[in-house]
């Protein structure tokens, strides 16, 4: 058994990412999770930027390259010379076994790894003749050197060494020029044709014996020949820590670097864990609206039910490796978010059963049921089927396995592949037979942002800004307080606004609820520009004739509003805001003469109304509340200039 000795020294965060800037030019890998649910995603990372070998795995072996003299020293050893030949391509040998013999000549130690990414076809390996074809399934370093950071986020440098084998002073990389395609970037799908693919695809799951299906599609945009793929990853990952972030250069002129929600499995001392991960909605801006973003999600059906097809379904997959009643469900549809996204996370776990190892659950769970679908057999078949091109590296594993038993796994999922001044992204999502075809589109459109942005490109669909334009408001207004449960919070929102607070300003504000109050005021107003907020605003439409009616108190209830093509310039069409009401309009009110409706709620309900002629405008929720989002303090802002006009 081959014993290397271990030499290790602290090291810096800076050195780490000088390192992995070399990655640009040369082969090796990072793999971290940077990004997760606390007590549930390891918060470690390895960079390995000097492997001694490289194993790539095809179906009928291993093709083994040599890249140090450590790497040629180990393959003359007694324990790896015969080993070499038989894992060889065309030997008969399976590469899962080759691998499996390869660490196996190891003394057991954390400090041996192989470190490396799994395409989305290394699913073949799980079959006992992964085929002969020259279609690579995977590529491995042996690290001979290597970056490695611990949970507390401390780096270390770690070298391994044979005895009687010097170590080489690494040479200075030398940057290569990249080749350029000619060719044209096409994307799978012009926009709309990927939701009808998923409409046919869901014709598909209705009459086949599917239970989820999982279908993509490839993005395509041509990247400057300056640009450094090393700099673009970190960029995604200063921008989208993940739980699953990893780089590869393979050697051969391509790139692959991605920020995944997906750390798939966890294995320590025999237990594996798995952390399936389903459910997508884009967060909205700030506490609240990430809170709200999160409700969205945890009370949509589909993806609950999702979730739960993948992990029963990935239970499934290590059912067979596991100690019988050892699997359990640990979490169900913990909240987990990122920068642009928020999912939901199950976690179980499982101890191996004798004769089971790391290389067993990596190969049965390749190609899993998030990105393909249950049973696993009929939705490989509608991907070929269905999918306009071959998936790559999208959905395959990016692993690092030790000497002592320990792996790793993450699925490649919003990714880049870069080679020859082209950059491939590839999202998708998993399907079920109520799923709509439209929200898919926008959720595969939706995941490929971040990548995007980290490339420097303008994504196909990028929102308009949310920066409302320069408006003129007053200098002052007349805050009138009608009892209002909060009235220093809305003197702090109009001082934070600019605005004096002056009785004999030119615009007038009212809050609060108190009948006789707010009808004193609005029997002496002097027809000076008036905006009423929440109960106040009720009170002003009830002079005007609206039908108002008392309502069991609703405060503190958030609500989704949107401008109305009315309304003046505020930015953001839509907004997250509050609401505290005693009174509300009677149903099916009546919109009288002279009134336009600026925003409604989420069922078509007016929350903003104003009166031209008479330069009223009425808020019916809260823009001072701090659950309000910013957009929602920006309609505020353009009611405010809109009643000052011409002062």
């Amino acid at each position: 058994m081959l014993s290397l000795q271990t030499s290790r020294r602290p090291a810096t965060q800076g050195e780490a990412e000088q390192a992995l800037a070399q990655l640009d030019h040369q082969a090796g890998a990072y793999f971290g999770c940077d990004a997760g649910i606390a007590g549930l995603h390891p918060l470690q990372a390895t960079l390995l930027d000097r492997p001694a070998l490289s194993l790539r795995l095809y179906g009928d072996g291993l093709v083994i390259q040599v890249h140090s003299a450590l790497g040629q020293a180990l393959l003359a050893q007694p324990e790896l010379s015969a080993w070499a030949g038989t894992a060889s391509r065309g030997q008969g040998c399976h590469p899962i076994h080759s691998l499996r013999a390869f660490m196996a000549a190891f003394a057991p130690t954390p400090d041996v790894i192989l470190l490396g990414a799994l395409p989305f076809n290394a699913h073949r390996l799980a079959a006992p003749e992964p085929g002969s074809d020259d279609e690579s399934l995977g590529l491995l370093f042996f690290a001979e050197a290597y970056w490695q950071r611990a949970a507390d986020q401390s780096w270390q440098r770690i070298e391994l060494t044979l005895t009687d084998v010097a170590v080489a002073t690494p040479a200075a990389v030398t940057p290569t020029r990249r080749k350029i395609s000619e060719a044209e970037p096409q994307d799978d799908y012009p926009p709309g044709a990927y939701a009808e693919m998923v409409a046919r695809a869901l014709v598909h799951l209705r009459e086949q014996a599917l239970v989820s299906l999982t279908l993509s599609q490839s993005y395509r945009r041509r990247v400057s020949p300056s640009l450094s793929p090393a700099q673009a990853f970190a960029r995604l990952r200063q921008a989208n820590p993940a739980p699953a972030a990893f780089f590869l250069n393979d050697g051969q002129g391509q790139c692959l670097f991605g920020a995944s929600p997906d750390l798939q499995l966890v294995l320590r001392q025999r237990v594996v864990e798995a952390l399936p991960v389903c459910g997508t909605v884009a967060r909205g801006a700030g506490p609240v609206g990430e809170a709200e973003s999160f409700r969205e999600l945890v009370n949509e059906d589909v993806d609950a039910a999702s979730l739960a097809v993948c992990t029963d379904a990935l239970r499934n997959d290590l059912a067979p490796l596991c100690e019988p009643g050892s699997l359990r469900l640990l979490d169900r549809r913990r909240p987990m978010s990122l920068s642009t996204v928020v999912h939901t996370v199950d976690r179980f776990s499982g101890r191996l059963r004798e004769g089971a190892d790391a290389w067993d659950a990596i190969v049965a769970t390749a190609a899993p049921v998030m990105v393909t679908g249950t049973p696993r057999q009929h939705a490989l078949a509608a991907i070929a089927q269905l999918e306009a091109s071959p998936r790559g590296w999208y959905g395959g594993l990016m692993v690092r396995v030790s000497a002592d038993g320990d792996a790793l796994a993450g699925t490649i999922l919003r990714a880049a592949a870069i080679r020859d001044g082209m950059a491939e992204v590839r999202t998708g999502g998993d399907l079920m037979a109520d799923s709509t075809p439209a929200r898919e589109e926008q959720e595969s459109r939706l995941k490929a942002i971040s990548l995007w942005r980290a490339l420097g490109i303008e994504a196909t669909a990028q929102a308009k800004s949310s920066m409302p334009a320069a408006v003129k408001l007053p200098a002052r207004v007349a805050l009138h307080d009608a009892g209002d449960p909060f009235p220093a919070a809305v003197r702090e929102t109009r001082q934070g606004l600019g605005l004096l607070i002056d009785a004999e300003a030119p615009v007038d504000v009212l809050i609060g609820a108190d009948a006789v109050a707010c009808q004193r005021l609005l029997s002496t107003h002097s027809r000076r520009p008036l905006l009423a907020i929440g109960d106040a605003a009720l009170r002003v439409l009830e002079q005007a004739g609206f039908a108002v009616t008392a309502i069991a108190p609703e405060h503190g209830r958030i609500m989704r509003a949107t401008l109305t093509a009315e309304a003046p310039e505020a930015g953001e069409r839509g907004f997250i805001t509050a609401r505290y009401a005693s009174l509300a309009l009677a149903n099916h009110a009546a919109l009288l003469p002279g009134w336009t409706v600026w925003a409604h709620d989420e069922h078509q309900g007016a929350v903003l109304l104003a009166h031209p002629q008479d330069r009223v405008v009425c808020l019916l929720y809260r823009p001072d509340s701090l659950l309000s989002g910013t957009a929602a303090l920006h309609s505020l802002r353009a009611a405010l200039a809109w009643a000052a006009e011409g002062l």
